[in-house]
């Protein structure tokens, strides 16, 4: 296997491998970004919170050394979101728009920003990203909150407990069970 250090640009041919430094083109893709977004150039869906197509082609061109891979944008995808997840941007009328926060951040040195970032990112994704992959089923089913789940849960642990002679006999209902409807 042979790794190219020295282009910098997207991946090309399938199964090539390089080693890319990132730390200083994160740091002059954040304040592009910034800057695109305070132009107004960056549009997004309000349902969704994504970046268009035209928003993931401005961005990509912009990149300082382009996309990780040429025809799979991932880094032109991910900078909309985590902007937004940041709260350094918000989406008005289709288009991102820097928050006090954002241009605040635009004043700032970029460590301390892609910190910041990066520890908000964990706890305010606005999309988990395997979504963006469609071969993963049942992304679009609809499911119900986990909080529902863990208390039906609870409910028939303690059912269970309290009635042990029943075995497992759980029937769990919307209404109180073995009252009229």
């Amino acid at each position: 296997m042979s790794v190219n250090t020295g282009n910098t640009g997207p991946l090309g041919v399938i199964g090539e491998h390089r080693i890319r430094a990132t730390e200083q083109e994160a740091s002059l893709n954040l304040h592009t970004v910034l800057q695109l977004c305070a132009a107004g150039e960056l549009r997004c869906s309000e349902k969704t919170r994504r970046p268009s197509a035209a928003t993931v082609a401005a961005v990509g061109s912009q990149l300082v050394h382009g996309d990780f891979y040429l025809h799979d944008p991932i880094a032109s995808f991910a900078w909309p979101l985590i902007i937004q997840a940041g709260g350094f941007a918000k989406i008005e009328g289709g288009r991102l728009q820097l928050t006090p926060k954002g241009r605040t951040a635009l004043r700032r040195p970029p460590a301390e920003v892609i910190r910041q970032l990066w520890q908000r990112w964990l706890t305010h994704a606005v999309i988990d990203e395997f979504s963006r992959i469609e071969q993963i089923k049942g992304q679009r089913a609809r499911m119900s909150s986990p909080r529902p789940r863990l208390a039906d849960r609870r409910s028939r642990r303690d059912w269970q407990a309290a009635h042990p002679e029943s075995g497992s006999a759980w029937t769990p209902c919307s209404r109180p069970c073995g009252g009229k409807g």
